[in-house]
């Protein structure tokens, strides 16, 4: 059983790359803080997740001064009302009373 150069090189490389996929999923721990909530845990692992993913968030910040600037109190609203129109078919791919199909 002789196996080539090439052959050879694709299973160490092979290796290389299941080992390091390895160690990224597996043997790494997590570091994650936990999050602690007055109210009852967790039921399933949807909420885990989405507990751990929201403490990530960062807060979002707005500052209310800019509700005073000038340039904001000179905008105006420029809405169009839409006309409303009238209703088409119930089913518009009947075929058209009146019209005769020709095959």
């Amino acid at each position: 059983m002789n196996i080539s150069r090439k052959n050879m090189t694709y299973i160490a490389l092979g290796v290389v790359v299941l080992g390091v996929a390895w160690y990224f999923f597996m043997g790494r721990t997590s570091e994650i803080d936990t999050i602690t909530t007055d109210s009852a845990m967790p039921t399933s692992e949807a909420q885990t997740t989405f507990l751990l993913l929201a403490a990530q968030l960062e807060p979002i910040s707005f500052n209310p001064k800019i509700i005073n600037d000038p340039r904001f109190l000179q905008l105006q609203d420029i809405h169009t009302s839409i006309v409303p129109e009238a209703e088409g078919r119930t089913d518009p791919f009947a075929p058209l009373s009146g019209v005769t199909s020709t095959p």
